[in-house]
């Protein structure tokens, strides 16, 4: 999608972090964009910045975790738009510093309905619209660079990360038939709110968790989100599968793939023993 101007986004969790540099970063190029978060305030303070570049914005209120919800969300967009061109699946939340065998029950519930099931109820919710729809279309779905390699004491993040990796590259595999593209965004550290993700935690999965404050100071150092969502746009632009901020992550998933092609290695000793 080389164009970008006078096109149409929308963006979950663009109440603020990555969402909002995205948000930010294609109406700097030109695209009208659906702000949707589940702080509707937030998406509204966002829209308007949007709006301020020149282009037409919307705020609107939606948890992801609820596909009825998400179904309201792309029915606004397309009757506001008339399209939609560019889906940005970014809401994502988590839990710090627990063993898996820690974390409770509802902590994986609440962690995988927003980062996987918010992924599936997009998808499930715009993809028959954007397939009806002609023209380029695409899709960018917020991982991690722990969708790519294990990170300790995370684990339902990295469960959910790693889902929607692979939901992806799925997507782009399926979508070429109707000019559906797909993109995977692996971050890093990257300096957003989610350390305060549970603020806005539903009442169905339970009473949030403390989280360390020196947590909390980590991603205080990371990456600034409007280059993250540069770095979005310029890959939707070139049609990049996967999407990296921090290119000093490369070696960790190195390391995985090595353990990968030993794993193989090891098979074929079986094969040979047979």
């Amino acid at each position: 999608m080389k164009d970008l101007s006078g096109r149409v986004a929308v963006v979950t969790g663009g109440g603020g972090g990555i969402g909002r540099g995205i948000a930010l970063a294609l109406a700097d190029a030109g695209m009208h964009v659906v702000v949707a978060d589940i702080d509707l305030a937030a998406a509204e303070g966002v829209a308007a910045e949007v709006a301020d570049r020149g282009v037409r914005s919307l705020a609107h209120g939606v948890d992801v975790t609820r596909r009825d919800e998400v179904e309201r969300l792309a029915e606004r967009a397309f009757a506001e738009f008339d399209a939609v061109h560019l889906l940005c699946n970014n809401a994502g939340v988590t839990t710090f510093g627990m063993m898996g065998t820690d974390v409770r029950d509802e902590d994986w519930h609440w962690i995988l309905a927003v980062n996987l099931g918010g992924v599936i109820n997009g998808i499930q919710a715009f993809l028959p619209r954007l397939q009806a729809q002609a023209g380029e279309k695409h899709v960018v779905n917020t991982a991690s660079i722990a969708g790519l390699h294990p990170s300790p004491l995370i684990a339902p993040y990295v469960a959910s990360k790693y889902a929607v990796v692979g939901i992806s590259e799925t997507l782009r595999m399926e979508g070429g038939g109707a000019n559906i593209s797909c993109s995977v965004l692996c971050p890093g550290n990257v300096r957003t709110g989610i350390v305060h993700s549970q603020r806005n935690r539903q009442e169905a999965f339970g009473e949030p968790v403390e989280i360390n404050p020196m947590i909390e100071k980590s991603i205080e150092d990371g990456l600034d989100p409007l280059l993250v969502g540069r770095i979005v746009r310029q890959a939707v632009i070139d049609d990049e599968l996967y999407i990296f901020t921090h290119p000093e992550t490369r070696e960790p998933v190195e390391a995985r793939f090595a353990s990968i092609r030993a794993g193989f290695d090891w098979a074929d000793r079986q094969s040979c023993d047979d």
